[in-house]
């Protein structure tokens, strides 16, 4: 889901250390670039990340790709296996793939590789799987490295621990974290949202105040484009309902999908006038350029 990408998208960029320890399991690692796909035309999933990092004294490629739920469209090893031989034919160096599974049933019947054939003809390929469901959150809380801090309500609790005191801790340690108050507010904004993944979000509503996640500038971010997005939301909305009551023999289908295309909400309403206004459906469709 979109708001979950977007948070996770986020602390990887700006921790992007700590991530890329996880997807080694060593501190012997160090992040020299992110490395912005789109730009360079490699065509990669939305929801990944790409790094160049200096791992055993030589610099290669970190591949993190992010998964809320079970790849659902092709399977994860062939994604991964497409993505990682985009990504060393064009930069020709080797690179290492991670797939992060934040809910807790995901993920667990993910191999880890793609193989067939033999030594002598067919390949085989590897990846890092990371189940958050898995991971020990008593050592990620032990340890602190910040930008974990978030994932720990999707991590395994220690044995006997009851549910809302393992999340009352993961709370209370985020926000003692040793970090000024507007990155305190982005972690505990991303805390609340991905621990919804798996428990009851009224706890978070309970302990995590509006005001401590306002100080965060990525909330405010996050919290405007959402208002954006619901005007956009209500005006296409409304320019289909202008349209439909005034003729109700038009196929709106592909207005709707042109409509879906356009994120200017001065557009958008001058749209609105239109269809209020036109004459014609015919008409319109020559003020969207259809």
């Amino acid at each position: 889901m979109a708001q979950y990408d977007e948070i996770v998208k986020h602390l990887m960029d700006r921790f992007s250390d700590e991530f890329a320890r996880l997807a080694f399991n060593t501190s012997n690692v160090e992040v020299v670039a992110k490395l912005d796909t789109e730009q360079q035309t490699v065509k990669v999933h939305q929801n990944d990340m790409t790094f160049k990092v200096r791992f055993q004294d030589e610099e290669v490629i970190l591949h993190i790709e992010v998964q809320t739920h079970d790849s659902r469209d092709k399977p994860m090893p062939l994604r991964v296996l497409a993505y990682a031989s985009v990504l060393m034919l064009r930069y020709e160096v080797l690179v290492y793939s991670m797939v992060l599974y934040l809910a807790p049933n995901a993920g667990r019947t993910d191999p880890g590789g793609y193989s067939y054939g033999d030594n002598t003809l067919g390949l085989q390929h590897k990846y890092q799987v990371i189940r958050l469901a898995d991971l020990a959150g008593e050592l990620v809380l032990d340890t602190a490295p910040v930008g974990l801090l978030p994932f720990t309500p999707l991590m395994k609790p220690p044995v006997g621990m009851n549910t809302e005191v393992w999340l009352e801790r993961c709370v209370e340690t985020t926000r003692t974290a040793p970090v000024d108050s507007q990155t305190r507010g982005t972690l505990l904004f991303a805390l609340s949202t991905l621990g919804s993944l798996a428990h009851d979000p009224t706890f978070f509503e309970k302990h995590i105040s509006e005001e401590m996640m306002q100080e965060s500038p990525f909330y405010q971010l996050v919290i405007q484009r959402g208002i954006e997005q619901g005007a956009r939301e209500v005006s296409i909305k409304n320019i289909l309902s202008a349209l439909t009551a005034r003729f109700p023999h038009s196929n709106t289908q592909h207005v709707e999908q042109v409509l879906e295309s356009i994120f200017s909400l001065d557009r958008l309403t001058e749209l609105h006038l239109t269809a209020v206004q036109t004459p014609s459906f015919e008409t319109f469709l020559q003020a969207l350029d259809i």
